[in-house]
């Protein structure tokens, strides 16, 4: 993997980075695998309470179960945007448990959970997520973005066409769909895959 040297100078949702900067996202990764503190005990109560030296959050115990994997998600790429692997290697142990504790799961849900298992380097259970979405939503197109960005992570090039295949022949029916409120929302992301699929 590479260094950051080949950090963009302007850069862009990080979401998308396997698309244009796999080796920056790895550089995140490693970040995180080296900062990541030795014990960390999700304390979902008391994690609008930063103790010394944490990292300051707002009151997730008055959240939803829904509302507070969503902070936290957001709160988690934002660091890695920022490249500030001390924060995501302190926050994702509250998003992953906050992930664990919603009382219902969708695509979303699972995409926004395999997103955060890249970026702390949590590959296989990354590709165990990208698997149950395409088990439970055949033909959704957040399946073969997980394993694009994962094939590019992991030096897989067959996979990587495989994934960017997947997405070209999914695209036109897929975002042509009402009943999937998450294209909605990430919207640019998916334009970017898809003119990425068509001409790579």
């Amino acid at each position: 993997m590479q260094g950051g040297s080949s950090r963009p100078r302007d850069r862009r949702a990080w979401a998308i980075a396997w698309l244009v900067a796999a080796a920056a996202v790895g550089a995140v990764v490693v970040g995180v695998a080296r900062n990541r503190p030795d014990t960390m005990t999700p304390d979902m109560a008391n994690a609008g309470n930063a103790g010394p030296g944490s990292v300051p959050l707002p009151d997730l115990s008055a959240l939803s179960p829904e509302e507070r994997f969503a902070t936290l998600f957001d709160r988690v790429m934002r660091a890695g945007t920022d490249w500030d692997s001390a924060t995501v290697a302190s926050l994702s142990p509250l998003a992953v448990a906050a992930y664990a504790a919603l009382d219902s799961v969708d695509a979303d849900a699972r995409f926004h959970a395999g997103l955060i298992a890249i970026q702390i380097g949590n590959f296989p259970g990354a590709h165990a997520l990208a698997d149950t979405l395409e088990r439970r939503d055949p033909g959704h197109l957040f399946g073969p973005i997980l394993l694009g960005a994962l094939a590019r992570l992991e030096g897989d090039t067959a996979g990587y066409r495989q994934a960017l295949d997947w997405i070209r022949e999914r695209a036109p029916e897929e975002l042509g769909r009402s009943d999937r409120p998450e294209y909605v929302e990430h919207r640019q992301l998916l334009t970017e895959v898809q003119q990425a699929a068509e001409t790579q």
